[in-house]
């Protein structure tokens, strides 16, 4: 394994996320593009203040794979519009209800339901735009990148997880559908994020297996602490809601334990990788013990 005890994370966190928002920026239709009111819910959703986590993990995957993690860059856009155009729905009164996101209002609140519903339809067009411009190279179909995404977003990804989700509005108690939502909804955008950088890297059967490991594992890991996460920071009768569903099944200790697991597998996948590791071993190690 590649030691991180002389790694930086916070400081390469920080320059690849500026290279990410700046790529955003320059790929977004400006916020007085007509109809201005659509491109302006549009930038407000994408800069939120989101840590661009998914994006990163594609650039580093596309490194680790023995690429240049700037390769990546359209599939690392791709997955984080993706990503926006979900939190969005999410946000909406028909879905969670939720009116704060980041410590802001949330996009149906500032630019309306109907604005915000559209806005997350173009977000996902727009995704699906920056996985189809991704270049590969000579070997890999050159459908991949959009196939996962797709395979990612889908009945059977993220809308898959979110319908469980709200099909469930007290505690969770059984451990086959809190993995089907945690694997849904959350691992199975992470997995995408990370395939796509390594198949834009070119990556091998065996590099993409082990990838694909790492980001299964990392997004359990990414969920089960969330559940955590929220669970201390709540007191009360709302522990009893869907989003502690990790806590409600297994237990703060158990769901702890069932983190550590994933991150040592995710971990062990990523020995003999090609390219440098030194980024995804941070993460998580990172994702293990945040306290945000």
């Amino acid at each position: 394994m590649t030691s991180t005890a002389t790694f930086d994370l916070a400081t390469r966190l920080a320059d690849l996320s500026r290279q990410v928002d700046d790529a955003l920026r320059h790929m977004l239709p400006p916020g007085n593009t007509r109809p201005a009111i659509l491109h302006e819910a549009i930038r407000y959703a994408v800069f939120t203040g989101g840590k661009r986590l998914r994006p990163i993990l594609c650039l580093a995957a596309c490194e680790a794979a023995g690429g240049q993690p700037d390769q990546a860059m359209p599939a690392a856009l791709a997955v984080e519009l993706l990503h926006t155009y979900t939190l969005v729905h999410d946000d909406l009164p028909c879905m969670d209800n939720d009116v704060i996101r980041r410590g802001k209002p949330t996009v149906h609140v500032a630019f309306g339901e109907a604005n915000a519903l559209l806005a997350g339809d173009a977000l996902q067009a727009l995704a699906f735009r920056q996985a189809a411009l991704q270049p590969l190279p000579s070997g890999i179909p050159p459908d991949a990148v959009v196939l996962e995404l797709a395979d990612a977003a889908g009945s059977t990804g993220v809308i898959g997880g979110q319908v469980e989700d709200l099909a469930h509005t007290g505690a969770i108690t059984d451990a086959s559908t809190t993995e089907f939502i945690h694997r849904h909804k959350t691992a199975d955008l992470f997995r995408a994020a990370i395939r796509m950088g390594a198949l834009a890297a070119g990556a091998n059967h065996t590099v993409l297996e082990s990838l694909t490991q790492y980001a299964v594992n990392l997004g359990f890991a990414f969920q089960i602490t969330d559940d955590l996460l929220d669970a201390a920071e709540t007191t009360g009768d709302k522990t009893d809601q869907p989003e502690f569903n990790c806590v409600s099944v297994y237990g703060r200790d158990g769901a702890r334990q069932r983190a550590e697991k994933h991150i040592t597998q995710a971990l062990q996948a990523l020995e003999k990788l090609p390219g440098p590791t030194a980024l995804l071993h941070a993460v998580a190690d990172y994702i293990l013990t945040r306290t945000h």
